[in-house]
């Protein structure tokens, strides 16, 4: 299996996971703080969890499919950043630290997605970077923040 089919099936894990936490929230959740905790994890570990070990271990695979240029040391910077951010995700959820902090993490990951689509949409009008990946990348957050923040507004 080459690198870019493993960092492909990455990309199908990752919404599988978030789908998965969506439904969980609306069939287990008893009220929108518990619907809250349950999505925080299932968005925020596959998201920035899987990307960052796909930037760490599979960066040049990534780059290609997104239509970026290799830098493996400024790819593996970012990537240790999506790790401690899915780290910090595990962390408030484990240990109960409540729906604030919980909303916060998420916060952080939805915010940092919304500005690499802008970035992902530049890179589109500007440089002509017509991959699928990029592409994909600003419909995919304006989906995600659709379905998220009113999860959010709810349970805050």
């Amino acid at each position: 299996m080459t690198q870019k089919q493993i960092c492909n099936i990455l990309e199908i894990v990752r919404w599988t996971c978030i789908i998965a936490g969506f439904n969980l929230a609306y069939f287990l959740g008893q009220n929108p703080a518990q619907q809250l905790h349950i999505i925080m994890p299932w968005v925020v570990i596959p998201l920035a969890g899987l990307t960052g070990i796909e930037s760490v271990w599979l960066g040049k695979a990534a780059s290609e499919l997104s239509g970026y240029g290799y830098n493996p040391a400024y790819q593996r910077q970012s990537g240790l950043n999506n790790i401690a951010v899915a780290i910090t995700a595990i962390i408030v959820s484990l240990s109960g630290w409540g729906t604030y902090a919980e909303a916060a993490v998420l916060m952080i990951l939805l915010i940092f997605l919304t500005l690499s689509a802008c970035n992902h949409a530049y890179s589109a009008i500007k440089d002509k970077n017509y991959t699928l990946k990029n592409l994909l990348r600003p419909i995919m957050t304006a989906l995600l923040l659709a379905f998220t923040v009113p999860f959010i507004i709810r349970a805050l």
